[in-house]
């Protein structure tokens, strides 16, 4: 029997009687915990991801073609299983430690390849409480759609770029993907 998205009356996804055709995985890192990453002054640093933390969890995989959702070998989103039309919400859960006060934080996603690369970013602000204090960002979700084959066969990179020098910690990514109703 084919699972079939449901859209209920108030334009809500429903998946109650359709079977499960989302899902997620989480991936811890273990290696910045021990080691943490350096920032260079504004400069553009990918975020490492080994996937080995105590609390990944791939218990509850997208259905489909999914094998993984992360590279764990570069830290980069794998979108590659997913189908055009299909959307990940992504959770990150890191903390930086600026050596100045009020040093700018931004972070984004690198992706696509060659002329057609391109980024998604956002200012998450001033780390205005004092230099060498740990700020941790997490429980906020971004979403990525595949709405091409440039997004979905190339790798998402995850990047934080700091304004003074600092240090960087990466409790995990948790990737979500909702696979859209006609592929499944």
């Amino acid at each position: 029997m084919a699972k079939k998205l449901i859209v209920v009356e108030n334009n809500q996804w429903s998946f109650a009687d359709a079977g499960l055709l989302g899902g997620f995985m989480d991936y811890n890192d273990n290696s910045t915990s021990t080691t943490p990453v350096t920032l260079v002054a504004d400069t553009w640093t990918t975020i490492p991801n080994d996937g080995l933390g105590g609390f990944t969890n791939k218990a509850y995989k997208p259905d489909g073609s999914v094998v993984e959702l992360m590279d764990t070998s570069t830290g980069a989103i794998d979108p590659t299983g997913l189908n055009l039309g299909d959307t990940l919400l992504i959770r990150n859960d890191f903390t930086v430690t600026p050596s100045t006060n009020n040093a700018s934080l931004e972070f984004r996603y690198q992706l696509g390849t060659g002329a057609g690369s391109y980024t998604l970013g956002k200012r998450l602000g001033r780390l205005d409480e004092g230099s060498g204090v740990g700020y941790r960002f997490s429980l906020t979700a971004d979403m990525i759609y595949m709405g091409d084959i440039n997004t979905r066969d190339n790798p998402i990179i995850l990047q934080v770029k700091l304004s003074s020098a600092g240090s960087f910690v990466n409790a995990g990514t948790a990737i979500q993907a909702i696979r859209y109703k006609e592929n499944n």
